[in-house]
């Protein structure tokens, strides 16, 4: 009798090297990851370490980038540490010394050398990639338990997790989450009595690793309050007493967390949800079914930070409401031990979600809201690939549906993966390439002066490379205007000139915005003073700069100085106009291609 595909995956799902197979599979698509090399945020945390940035955090504190101290803010922006337009009680101070100590450490014993870092985050992720297993394979059916490992291990969007170096906090946050979570299932159901402190312990560890662990802490909530009932020594007070440890843990947490300074306020990118509750819920509507959507569908949610959100909030809500007729047509089929795993697994990964949301929109955050989606995943395909008893329009849809899952999240995910690992290498050599042929010149020391570039990777990384590679290039950056528009230069005088972007304003770029909330407009006649130079506001259209006025303090010929735009894939210089003369700089896109 032949047998049909379900039956013959559930076989093969079954094996008993199936395990071993999916860590492997994690650790090959994970290597190639190495091509990334340093990135962006990695170069910061470089230049940190040595001391290159005007007001670098300690060691222990390498996640601090704005501390909110106005004084300190008024300092680094006036060494060009920050952009003119930051506002001065910015901040952006995200807890992590377990991370923090982790890169510093790395640092130390792999120097400029990118491939020590990337073998430790291989290394974690597999092991992050045994750890779901072994929760997967605990609470669900082994066939169910399997391809929820295979679809958690091959997900595209764990690739920068994998392969961003700045992206270790994720790892080091979910990694001892996910072993306390499961010593302290086996305490709950076992009794194994050392389960009842090694599952608050990881979660400890956890938290120092990053605040990306509340994740984990929400599906122990949900477990407590939608899993099975303890039985045995479990059952007892002290049990009760040591399941609520990690409640008081979590408010020991936040309370250390705010004494510690961390949090973010006044930046448009980043929402404290305890600072700003009203704020969080509002970009909470936004982001939830953006992330659903690359949870379920692989819409990239990276996205939805350079083009119009309102079509990745349609095609979320879609994936989410696609999802839920799916469950509501295999519900008879599913056995109530995955019912059971999922009603906590499920909300679990909601709550999770939700404690990303501070952050822009973006792949990397799923990771741990995977955990308990990467299940819902596995009981859909396999049940709904299975023909009905009575076949019809209804059994074909749920099939369909189930099938087009199947290939989403087992055959086009990994795919993904790799694809990704390709793209974010190129755009590493992009951004070094920005760097290196940026047209500065010789040494001695300079005073560089952006007029306009608005893509991050051509404006905000390049001198964090430059100063790592030539300490004498330079001795100050300036960014004067990251608008998506062509500008217009006009020379006032020996050492001055104004700037305007043309049919837009400043400031309204998400990363723009990431140095100065939309509410916190800026009026006509701010005046800056940043790297030797004056810069003021000179016209205002909504609270935002639409033209300023720039003194530099030396003549604009002056060898010292260098003015550059970004024009036709690189940092060009820009020829100074005569006194009462114009020169247009057009926009072109940059290395990301969007901004």
């Amino acid at each position: 009798m032949k047998t049909s595909l379900p039956d013959r995956a559930e076989r093969w799902l079954c094996h008993p090297r199936f395990f071993k197979a999916v860590l492997l599979v994690a650790l090959a698509l994970a290597a190639p990851t190495v091509a990334i090399a340093f990135y962006s945020d990695d170069y910061i945390f470089l230049c940190y370490l040595e001391g290159l940035i005007p007001g670098s955090p300690p060691w222990y504190d390498l996640y601090n980038f704005f501390s909110g101290d106005p004084r300190a803010t008024q300092a680094r922006i006036a060494l060009g540490g920050m952009p003119w337009w930051a506002d001065p009680e910015l901040k952006l101070h995200l807890v992590r010394p377990l991370t923090s100590a982790l890169i510093t450490l790395e640092r130390a014993v792999f120097g400029h050398a990118p491939l020590g870092y990337h073998l430790v985050s291989i290394a974690l992720y597999v092991a992050l990639v045994a750890a779901a297993g072994g929760l997967f394979f605990r609470v669900l059916p082994r066939a169910t338990a399997a391809l929820a490992l295979l679809i958690f291990a091959v997900n595209e969007s764990h690739m920068n997790t994998a392969g961003w170096i700045s992206c270790q906090h994720l790892l080091l946050a979910a990694l001892p989450v996910v072993l306390g979570l499961l010593a302290h299932l086996r305490y709950r159901e076992e009794g194994w009595r050392p389960g009842r402190y090694l599952g608050p312990l990881g979660l400890g560890i956890g938290l120092l690793g990053g605040e990306a662990a509340l994740g984990g802490a929400a599906y122990w909530v949900a477990y407590q309050l939608l899993g099975p009932a303890p039985e045995g020594r479990a059952a007892g007070w002290r049990a009760r007493a040591a399941s609520a440890l990690p409640a008081v843990g979590l408010l020991a947490y936040f309370a250390a967390y705010k004494a510690f300074g961390g949090g973010a306020a006044n930046t448009g990118g980043y929402v404290d949800p305890l600072a700003t509750p009203l704020r969080f819920a509002t970009a909470a509507a936004e982001r939830v079914p953006i992330l659903i959507g690359n949870a379920i569908a692989a819409v990239p949610a990276d996205l939805s930070n350079a083009l119009p959100p309102a079509p990745f909030v349609a095609l979320g809500l879609a994936s989410a409401a696609g999802v839920a007729l799916l469950y509501r047509a295999c519900l008879p089929a599913v056995p109530e031990r995955e019912r059971a795993a999922l009603r906590w697994l499920v909300p679990g990964a909601l709550l999770a979600l939700f404690t990303t949301l501070g952050g822009f929109p973006g792949a990397r955050l799923l990771l741990l809201p995977n955990l308990g989606i990467a299940p819902l995943l596995a009981v859909l395909v396999l049940h709904g690939l299975r023909r009905g008893a009575s076949p019809g329009l209804a059994s074909a849809g749920r099939r369909a549906g189930a099938g087009l899952l199947a290939v989403v999240h087992v055959v086009i995910a990994p795919i993904l993966f790799v694809a990704g690992t390709r793209a974010s290498a190129d755009m590493a050599r992009k951004i070094e390439d920005v760097a290196r042929t940026a047209e500065i010149g010789a040494p001695p020391r300079k005073r560089v002066f952006l007029a306009a570039s608005s893509d991050p990777m051509a404006s905000m990384y390049p001198p964090t490379i430059i100063a790592l590679e030539s300490p004498d290039a330079m001795s100050c950056w300036s960014m004067l205007s990251m608008a998506k528009a062509p500008h217009r230069l006009t020379r006032t005088g020996p050492s001055s000139f104004t700037l305007a972007p043309i049919g837009r304003t400043m400031l309204t770029g998400a990363f723009e915005a990431l140095y100065r909330a939309p509410s916190a407009p800026i009026r006509a006649g701010f005046q800056v003073a940043q790297c030797g130079a004056t810069i003021r506001v000179a016209e205002v259209e909504d609270g935002r700069p639409a033209r300023i006025e720039v003194d530099l303090g030396a003549p604009l010929e002056d060898p010292g100085l260098v003015l550059l735009a970004w024009r036709d894939g690189k940092l060009r210089r820009v020829a100074p106009p005569a006194i009462g003369e114009a020169v247009e700089l057009p926009w072109s896109p940059g290395p990301i291609g969007f901004f």
